[in-house]
């Protein structure tokens, strides 16, 4: 895989938080801020009526991920295309929220959105050149997004499991088929670690699949 950064020691926690603070800072984000959009996704997934559909726990989180991301920093939404995307006030890049998979928010991997990529994704990934600058550095020392580029997409993964919630802000560079490859740059957050909701929502494989129909529409 391909980083614009190198990525922090995993057993160091404080270190790891330090580094993903920097790697956010120029895209206007923050640790805290990502930490509660997964949080708040998987929250609405515990509360879930026992008596739903069996994708409605993961059409739940996914849309509560993409509602806190937006409410939290009052960026602009867009609904074309058939996805959701939230744009940063430069217009120079935006976020798309997916649950990932199993290696989401670990060092060293290379996730990939737990339903795979869909029709729209599949296309911008393969529109995104593949050796180009990310940033551009000011007089003052900010990193700015090079504004000679097209839109950046990033995506926003998040998984829970074994009690922690995973997550991650990174931009695809290649997929192969419906699975993203490579990466220009991944910011794996820490790991959350979270306590379930009292809730009593029905767990199924079916369930786990977070799978609705495979249309071109809002992603889970």
């Amino acid at each position: 895989m391909t980083h614009a950064h190198g990525l922090p020691d995993r057993g160091d926690l404080d270190g790891w938080l330090t580094w993903a603070t920097q790697q956010l800072e120029p895209l206007d984000l923050t640790v805290d801020l990502l930490h509660r959009v997964a949080e708040n996704g998987q929250r609405k997934r515990d509360g879930t009526s026992p008596l739903a559909p069996a994708q409605t726990p993961g059409q739940d989180q996914w849309s509560e991920a993409v509602i806190s991301f937006r409410e939290q920093t009052g960026w602009d939404k867009d609904e074309t295309g058939g996805l959701s995307k939230t744009w940063h006030p430069s217009r120079s890049f935006y976020v798309v929220a997916r649950a990932g998979d199993d290696s989401t928010g670990l060092l060293g991997r290379c996730p990939t959105p737990k339903t795979g990529l869909r029709t729209v994704l599949r296309d911008l990934i393969d529109e995104v050149p593949r050796t180009v600058p990310l940033f551009e550095v000011t007089g003052a020392g900010r990193h700015i997004p090079s504004s000679s580029e097209p839109p950046a997409l990033w995506l926003f993964m998040f998984s829970f499991r074994d009690g922690v919630v995973y997550s991650e802000l990174s931009r695809p560079a290649e997929r192969v088929e419906d699975k993203i490859t490579k990466y220009h740059q991944r910011i794996p957050l820490p790991p959350l670690p979270y306590t379930h909701a009292d809730t009593s929502v029905i767990i199924t494989p079916d369930d786990d699949l977070d799978a609705g129909p495979d249309i071109d529409v809002q992603p889970i």
